[in-house]
């Protein structure tokens, strides 16, 4: 059995937590801000790989490779990865068109040290060159790769006898650390320079250490998807982006909460409402409160936000459904969010 987690520092995701009690999954996009908000004017961005190291420090960063047993032809490929990660990033969001600029030797330090701002005069030929309005630069990339193993006894049945045997099972991580720098020709205004750790870690069990190792993803392959998740993570910093999320609702009040989820299941949203809302009157306080909660729900897949926190405060406050204080934060962060994704989308919108 295996298992692939992502996990990002600084990245913040909020979840509704909700008993399964009773209830089911509805899944649904939301499109959430940037963590940053961009100029309106930028519509056009150039993406360009400067986290190699100039002419005379290959070498040196070659001997560390060799000591600390890191690949610079790996991190080479994957800090390629991160470019395309980006620019898919960008492209399948609604707020920007990006390109990936080749051909374009610009060189950094290599290393986890930052290099000095791109000339301004290089800055404009290359956006006049490629008709962008910014250029984001991948200016450091660095990867670190770690294995933990580990065996434990395991009971198992084999020919219908309760054996113990050993089982082992291996956890490689991989850290990406990509620094961005955003160049506005316009004014010369350096946008956003950042650095970020990004991880990837992959879990696998098998019956010898070999078994294990083999399953694990070779260290290319591990900082070449690494590398490009590290580029979708600051996609997601920059531009407002679809995002897969869950809601619950409530199904098995009554009879009739089974109706109305088969509708849910259906998307005949406008068929379920009628059936919540006549029960948000109910005389059982259980009953009520669960149809405020769905009717919150059905107000949030319209996009009516406001009424969406008006039932789930309903669920709360008259009925004192608990699980409707985690709705209500939700609903008040995306509230919040709104506005800045209203300013980020802004020039789209006229």
């Amino acid at each position: 059995m295996k298992s692939l987690h992502y996990l990002s520092i600084g990245l913040v995701v909020l979840s509704l937590i909700v008993s399964s009690c009773g209830t089911a999954s509805h899944q649904m996009k939301i499109l959430k801000p940037g963590t940053i908000t961009l100029p309106s004017d930028i519509k056009q961005l150039g993406i360009v790989n400067r986290s190699l190291p100039g002419k005379g420090e290959g070498f040196s960063n070659f001997l560390e490779g060799l000591v600390t047993g890191e690949s610079v032809a790996a991190d080479r490929e994957g800090s390629g990865e991160c470019l395309k990660g980006l620019a898919a990033g960008l492209n399948q969001a609604p707020r920007f068109t990006a390109v990936v600029i080749e051909g374009v030797d610009l060189r950094g330090t290599g290393t986890r040290e930052w290099p000095e701002f791109l000339d301004w005069k290089q800055v404009e030929d290359l956006c006049d060159r490629f008709r962008v309005d910014a250029l984001i630069a991948l200016e450091t990339f660095d990867s670190d790769i770690e294995v933990r193993k580990s065996s434990y006894d395991v009971e198992k049945t084999i020919d219908k006898k309760k054996v113990t045997v050993k089982e082992y099972a291996a956890d490689l991580r991989m850290d990406v650390r990509s620094g961005w720098t955003i160049y506005r020709p316009a004014g010369k205004q350096v946008i956003d320079r950042n650095s970020f750790t990004d991880e990837m870690r992959w879990d696998e069990k098998g019956d010898t250490p070999d078994d294990v190792m083999r399953k694990l993803p070779s260290k290319r392959r591990a900082i070449n998807e690494s590398g490009y998740f590290s580029g979708r993570q600051y996609a997601i910093r920059i531009s407002p982006t679809w995002m897969d999320v869950t809601r619950t609702y409530y199904r098995k009040a009554n009879d009739n909460f089974k109706v109305a989820g088969k509708f849910v299941k259906q998307d005949k949203w406008n068929e379920a409402i009628p059936i919540w809302k006549k029960y948000t009157l109910d005389t059982d306080p259980k009953v009520a409160g669960k149809a405020c909660y769905n009717m919150a729900l059905a107000s949030e897949v319209d996009d009516n936000l406001e009424l969406a926190l008006e039932w789930a405060r309903r669920a709360w406050d008259q009925h004192g459904l608990k699980s409707a204080r985690s709705y209500i934060s939700l609903l008040e962060m995306r509230i919040y969010e709104r506005g800045k994704l209203d300013e980020q989308m802004q020039e789209d919108q006229k």
